[in-house]
């Protein structure tokens, strides 16, 4: 799995939304998106007060893992390689 931390507190803005507002907008399950937060597949902010927020990017994120969940029935274990492995690509495109 990758060393991807959870996004610094500092990072919070009004544009965060809730793990209420991410399961209204993606329609997946609240239990899904907490089993891929357990998996290191999304990073959400931690916050005392409003428990786990998410960056608006995590909204393509989430629906890309919901889709590949679903299409190659793999488990939130199985999509964390494979988005690790995606991140590696990206990066070594860039590089």
């Amino acid at each position: 799995m990758s060393t991807t931390t959870l996004y610094d507190i500092e990072q919070v803005d009004e544009h965060c939304l809730t793990l209420s507002q991410l399961s209204i907008c993606t329609r997946v399950n609240k239990t899904i998106i907490i089993e891929l937060v357990e998996s290191e597949v999304l990073f959400p902010v931690r916050d005392n007060n409003a428990g786990l927020l998410f960056h608006p990017q995590d909204l393509s994120r989430l629906t890309r893992a919901e889709r590949l969940m679903h299409e190659f029935e793999l488990t939130p274990v199985g999509l964390a390689l494979v988005f690790d492995l995606l991140d590696e690509l990206r990066i070594l495109r860039q590089g």
